[in-house]
């Protein structure tokens, strides 16, 4: 889904896999662990996330 949506909100996943927050959250920070995405905006709540390579990619 990331080519798709390459930029994009906890609650926006959330809702794309009919999932919980908390679960939606944990994908997320698996795919920041892994430096796939990156997020944006430093806050703590409504945090937006960057699929960068993607982004950068289109771009170009």
């Amino acid at each position: 889904m990331l080519p798709m949506m390459p930029r994009f909100t906890i609650d926006q996943v959330r809702q794309k896999l009919a999932t919980t927050f908390p679960t939606a959250t944990a994908a997320v920070k698996v795919l920041e662990d892994l430096g796939i995405v990156t997020e944006l905006n430093g806050q703590k709540k409504n945090r937006n996330y960057s699929y960068r390579r993607y982004v950068e990619l289109l771009s170009g």
